[in-house]
């Protein structure tokens, strides 16, 4: 059999030949003097060439999967002089499929948590309340972050890719290569950690990082416009319907570095590259940092949950920004803002319950009002999972349609605790009964 490497060739080389000849034999047929309407076989030709055009673009693509392409030496030049760096290796741009790039997209989103780890925070985050039941969280992240991309930074190879089917001659495309070129600039100078910090540091520096090279692209498209006037932006409805279709959680992840990171992202790079560079090189380690940059040296108190049966599964915090996102379908933002304001630690574990699992979310706050008024969210949250007509008190245990129990607890004065477990008897020594 032929290597790959000489087998593309030859296939694009018959494909060619054969979609001239039939071409030929269509030009030949129809440019006669006496030559009648199309006939059936005519038709059946020029859907055969038409198929073998399509043979042709995809093995085409194929054969370029993943060819390197020359950067834009202008564009490399603007993101240096905008940050006072310069690129310690030449940036990549390769250049791939829709459909290969998804498959990075998504190799990449579901390696960044380690082996395992997307899939238990997917039962942790259900179970929270993040997701919905039927929520597929690889796929879901996949399909928002690659749908529509132009332009990809890879920050697990430090490569970019771009979108073989995109116009690269294009202000659009220029811009969005010119935002994974800062992403790529920023990579080299400010590395991820060796080790995965957290969920809400991660969020809270990839969302820094982000928010530099939104305002990068954000600048591109502005000198364009005052250059040549104002040009209208195609927006990607596919991408906004798949958006708009995630839970709250899943949308407020999406969109929290390109609003929250991309604020506080500006309000560091108008102060110069001194201070800039001296907040890369200690980027923001909470999400509240993100939300309240006057509040970054203030140090979170998760606490310390109590023992549960077998060895913990996963222990993450949500941070902040989690308990914003977990608040937001009280549909009331003002409300949602003043309790998630008083963040002050949170931690949560999945273990092993039996043949399953459970989670225990403990969440602490400056003031008890605040827990106050987060238990009484928590308890409506039980009484719509579980179904009921009314509210239950706290340290009340119930049980939901699916056979599962939950309860929401104050464990102290600035503490409140949610549990879900699939048994009753691991559920109840850890809800204090009547707080």
């Amino acid at each position: 059999m032929a290597a790959p490497g000489k087998l593309l060739p030859w296939l694009l080389g018959g494909a060619l030949a054969a979609a001239g000849w039939l071409q030929g034999l269509h030009w030949r047929h129809t440019g006669r003097p006496d030559a009648g309407p199309a006939d059936a076989s005519l038709a059946a030709k020029d859907e055969r060439i038409a198929a073998l055009e399509r043979e042709v673009a995809r093995l085409s693509a194929r054969g370029r999967d993943g060819a390197e392409l020359p950067v834009p030496p202008e564009l490399v030049a603007r993101v240096e002089r905008e940050f006072g760096l310069a690129f310690r290796q030449p940036p990549v741009v390769r250049q791939t499929s829709a459909d290969a790039l998804r498959d990075r997209v998504s190799a990449a989103t579901e390696s960044r948590f380690g082996p395992g780890g997307l899939a238990d925070r997917e039962f942790a985050w259900r179970w929270l309340g993040w997701l919905r039941p039927d929520d597929q969280l690889l796929a879901q992240l996949t399909a928002v972050r690659a749908t529509g991309a132009r332009a990809w930074f890879d920050d697990s190879s430090g490569e970019i890719w771009v979108n073989e089917r995109d116009d690269a001659t294009a202000i659009p495309s220029q811009a969005a290569l010119l935002r994974a070129l800062t992403r790529a600039l920023l990579h080299q100078h400010f590395p991820p950690p060796a080790s995965y910090p957290g969920d809400d540091a991660w969020r809270a520096r990839d969302a820094f990082h982000q928010g530099l090279a939104g305002g990068s692209e954000a600048r591109l498209l502005a000198d364009h416009a005052r250059a040549n006037g104002f040009m209208p932006m195609a927006q990607n409805a596919e991408s906004s319907q798949l958006l708009a279709a995630l839970p709250p959680f899943l949308q407020g992840l999406t969109t929290f570095p390109a609003i929250a990171g991309k604020g506080y992202a500006d309000g560091k790079f108008l102060q110069g590259d001194a201070v800039l560079q001296a907040a890369l090189r200690q980027p923001p380690a909470l999400t509240r940092a993100i939300f309240h940059p006057d509040r970054q040296g203030e140090p979170a108190e998760p606490p310390a949950l109590p023992v549960t049966p077998g060895d913990p599964i996963l222990e993450e915090s949500g941070g902040e920004l989690g308990v914003t996102l977990w608040l937001a379908p009280l549909d009331d933002e003002a409300a949602t803002r003043a309790i998630a304001r008083d963040w002050a630690g949170d931690r949560y574990r999945l273990f092993p319950d039996g043949d399953d699992a459970a989670v225990i979310w403990d969440v602490r706050f400056a003031l008890a009002e605040s827990a106050d008024r987060f238990l009484a969210a928590a308890l409506e949250f039980v009484s719509a999972q579980a179904g009921l007509d009314c509210t239950p008190a706290a340290g009340e245990i119930v049980r939901s349609p699916e056979g599962r129990h939950l309860a929401v607890a104050r464990v102290s004065p600035q503490v409140v605790r949610f549990a879900h477990t699939a048994s009753m008897e691991t559920l109840r020594p850890l809800v204090p009964a009547g707080k």
